[in-house]
């Protein structure tokens, strides 16, 4: 999930008049040919260099076979996908920022529907918004990043209905015995590994093969600290099917495109 980089082909070596070959760097340090009259300097301004494509990546969204494995460190997808050092200091740097109307984003502005039901009304928008971007052809990487989200949000990160009720009801147990693990326990380590092993082998295979064990553990780590119930079912699901890895992958992508467009004003 990185952003795409050009290489530059290593050129071939070539054969030197001695029989031996002559690399690139050893062409470039051969002495000149004499300058000719017509090879003086160009007196046009040097173009800077273009900056590189606007980021637009973002996570598979229909093929389960080819959606990536989570990291093991919940933070690399928002380090992965991090701009340039040089354009965050740049950032940090500028003396002040465009006003807030400068470029609106989509939103709900209710439409003409009257009093039309409000999922009817924001579904409305929604259509229009998308319909707009079909016929323009060629969007932005935070307008791509939007329907992205939008797209995960609605077919759910890829999970059944039965994945979801498996994962919350797995997390709803691990979450009971972690919690009942006495707090002066010499070995809490061990019962929290021992509790994301259970936990792991009982997630839905599909999932199973994305999540790293790893992240199992940080999760009933979470799941020990946490004394509402409700909240742990939601949060361990959410980091489970990996909802929370998508909000972070779709919001970086939208946030490095906003950043580096404000860089070339």
């Amino acid at each position: 999930m990185t952003g795409r980089r050009s290489v530059r082909p290593s050129q071939p070596n070539r054969k030197s008049p001695s029989g031996g070959t002559k690399t690139a760097g050893a062409a470039a340090r051969a002495t000149p040919a004499p300058r000719s009259a017509s090879a003086r300097p160009s007196k046009r301004p040097v173009e800077p260099a273009p900056r590189k494509p606007a980021f637009d990546a973002t996570w598979p969204l229909f093929s389960q076979n080819s959606a990536p494995v989570f990291p093991t460190d919940r933070g690399l997808t928002m380090q992965e996908l991090a701009p340039p050092s040089a354009d965050l200091a740049a950032f940090a740097g500028r003396p002040e920022l465009p006003p807030e109307t400068n470029r609106a984003a989509p939103k709900l502005r209710g439409g003409a529907a009257g009093q039309a039901p409000e999922w009817l009304r924001a579904a409305q928008e929604l259509v229009a918004w998308l319909e707009l971007c079909i016929t323009r052809g060629a969007l932005e990487a935070d307008e791509q990043a939007t329907i992205a989200r939008v797209c995960a949000a609605f077919s759910l990160g890829g999970a059944s209905e039965n994945q979801i009720l498996r994962v919350a009801h797995i997390v709803q147990r691990a979450h009971t015995a972690i919690r009942e693990t006495p707090r002066a326990q010499q070995d809490l380590q061990a019962a929290v590994q021992a509790a994301a092993s259970v936990l792991h082998a009982g997630l839905p295979s599909a999932i199973r093969k994305r999540m790293p064990l790893e992240r199992t553990v940080a999760v009933v780590r979470r799941l020990r600290n946490e004394a509402d119930g409700w909240t742990a079912i939601v949060e361990g699901t959410t980091e489970l099917l990996g909802w929370s890895d998508d909000a972070r992958v779709h919001a970086a992508s939208a946030i490095r495109a906003v950043l580096e467009r404000s860089l070339e004003r």
